[in-house]
């Protein structure tokens, strides 16, 4: 069984894995019809919600309730390209896609979780958060502009380093 995993905050993860007709996240089951072409409907607090699913190399980028998460299959024999860019205070592109709107300035203080900006892709919006409490040193991109798979969206510093 392929484990996959999702954040719903900074340093927070689930497990995520198929389960008969549906997925089970942590040790909650959730019941998932296909609609084709991206689209499910699943029943979240007694209501039937429709939900829109993409998959792209290792990761499945999910939109529900106008909330997006990116779920990534877990594989200890690989390694994790962005662990390095991360580490350097670095948003990475997930895939190609266009900014759609920009919460933060450069040499603006950030704390944990702020959203920085929001990128669209494939349909999908995804808001890019502060990964650590820091100061804004590189956003490349205006809203509407595009870029491509592993460009960097957005570089923060420690605020140690900044002040």
């Amino acid at each position: 069984m392929t484990t996959l995993l999702f954040s719903n905050a900074p340093a927070e993860r689930h497990a995520v894995r198929r389960h008969g007709g549906g997925v089970q996240v942590d040790d909650a089951t959730l019941a998932v019809r296909s609609l084709g072409g991206g689209d499910f409907v699943t029943t979240v607090d007694g209501r039937g919600e429709r939900l829109s699913a993409v998959a792209h190399g290792d990761a499945i980028y999910v939109q529900l309730k106008g909330r997006a998460w990116r779920i990534e299959r877990v594989d200890a024999t690989r390694s994790r390209g962005g662990a390095s860019a991360a580490a350097a205070g670095a948003s990475v592109a997930p895939m190609p896609g266009v900014v759609v709107s920009v919460h933060a300035g450069v040499g603006e203080r950030v704390r944990q979780g702020d959203p920085l900006l929001v990128i669209e892709s494939m349909k999908l919006q995804m808001t890019i958060g502060a990964a650590a409490d820091g100061v804004v040193a590189e956003l490349p991109f205006a809203v509407g502009q595009t870029f491509q798979r592993g460009a960097v969206l957005v570089r923060t510093t420690a605020e140690e380093l900044a002040a």
